[in-house]
């Protein structure tokens, strides 16, 4: 992040539609690479904290 940009994370998933996040083009393929070989889950949180913990450590153990 610099000043020059606005205060965001790199866009390395291409949803800021246009907007640079900064940073260089190797280190957000790096970053999309790795993110890439993360497995894939679709988990739902609530407001509820303690449940949302668990439910994260269970996708996380994989169980």
């Amino acid at each position: 992040m610099s000043g020059a940009t606005e205060d965001r994370y790199p866009d390395v998933f291409g949803q800021a539609r246009g907007v640079d996040g900064g940073g260089r083009e190797s280190a957000r393929a790096e970053v999309a690479a790795r993110l890439a070989e993360l497995p894939r889950r679709a988990v739902r949180l609530s407001h509820d904290i303690p449940a949302s913990a668990a439910v994260l450590c269970k996708a996380a153990d994989g169980t």
